[in-house]
């Protein structure tokens, strides 16, 4: 199986996991849901899922109500909730961990103001979508398997960038262009348009 086909699966996990507890359906109750980050992408290679809510009001309370029920569920073994509207962030962040066969998903979940401003993982997901081929997204799954193998930690939106913007195809090319660029975090990469690629 290769990193294609292993992605291919983990989405299929995500998919079942996101139905399963049916928290697109929870959400758009309180805004407009997106599905962004490795799982819009078809790009999973950690079990993580990510979700984007934008409501006119925000209220946290009444997701955290809806979230909350599913701590009865028998694979969701944890439940966060964080407070980041005082931050760069200006949002309110939500964390579920679901184990099953012995892999926790951790699900990251933000609620922001519709009219807030600023870089968000939801623009980034119709160019990625857009300029992915299976080279790129090949190249993408590689890396990252290659830094979980060597216990190197990069956030996705730096390889997403190396690979996309500079053409890096090889691990070792990634952890030698990682040193001549900015890789500290929070960071939203703006990417310049791509010639028909």
């Amino acid at each position: 199986m290769n990193s294609l086909e292993r992605a291919a699966k983990r989405k299929q996990q995500a998919e079942k996991i996101l139905n399963e507890l049916k928290l697109i359906e929870k959400w758009d109750t309180v805004g407009n849901c997106f599905i962004v980050g490795a799982a819009a992408y078809d790009l999973i290679v950690t079990p993580d899922i990510d979700l984007e809510t934008f409501s006119e009001l925000p209220n946290p309370q009444t997701i955290m109500n809806e979230l909350a029920l599913l701590t009865q569920h028998k694979n969701v073994i944890e439940l966060k909730y964080r407070d980041y509207t005082g931050t760069d962030f200006n949002g309110h962040y939500f964390k579920l961990i679901y184990k099953a066969d012995e892999i926790e998903w951790n699900i990251d979940m933000w609620l922001f103001s519709s009219e807030r401003s600023g870089a968000l993982s939801k623009d980034l997901v119709p160019f990625m979508k857009e300029n992915l081929t299976e080279e790129s997204r090949r190249a993408i799954l590689d890396i990252k398997e290659a830094l979980l193998e060597l216990n190197e930690k990069y956030s996705s939106i730096f390889i997403y960038q190396a690979v996309l913007e500079f053409g890096i195809r090889h691990i070792d090319d990634f952890l030698e262009w990682a040193k001549n660029h900015n890789t500290a975090v929070p960071f939203h990469w703006q990417p310049k348009l791509l010639n028909n690629r």
